[in-house]
């Protein structure tokens, strides 16, 4: 007996003990699956924004000006240039969520990929205070527990 056909229009036919369900759409449910998990993916990488910037805080300390800050050059050869500026601060104010598209390109690839970032063109020392006092990796870490009972995974 045959369980399951696929036709040419993407639409299956469900046979199942003589019932016929007809034009079931998987399509429509998928679209529905897929917000979803978005939606779950979404939270999880708030929990670890949050985590993140929460170790940050306790790396270069919370609300004192210890930090090492200065203006933009006035001269020389980058005058000018705001990259050139160092802002206390700046590489917490930079974690953030990102959504970006798939490179799929299908009808349902929408803005599935998420991810956590840290720094910028103005704050391009993340990476670099990354390598030597990790702050994001062990933030994940910790997070993890709290990811799989927001994704549902075990």
């Amino acid at each position: 007996m045959e369980r399951c056909r696929v036709t040419a229009c993407h639409r299956f036919v469900v046979l199942v003990d003589d019932m016929k369900v007809a034009y079931f759409n998987p399509n429509k449910m998928d679209a529905e699956f897929e917000a979803i998990a978005v939606e779950r993916l979404v939270k999880a990488a708030k929990v670890v924004r949050a985590a993140t910037k929460r170790k940050l805080a306790t790396q270069i300390g919370r609300g004192t000006q210890t930090g090492i800050s200065r203006p933009v050059y006035r001269s020389g050869k980058y005058a000018g240039v705001n990259w050139t500026a160092r802002d206390f601060g700046q590489t917490m104010k930079s974690v953030r969520i990102v959504r970006q598209r798939t490179k799929v390109r299908r009808a349902l690839s929408k803005k599935r990929n998420v991810r956590v970032y840290c720094g910028h063109f103005l704050d391009f020392y993340a990476n670099i205070f990354e390598y030597y006092k990790p702050f994001m990796r062990p933030a994940f870490e910790q997070s993890i527990p709290m990811i799989k009972t927001l994704i549902g995974a075990k």
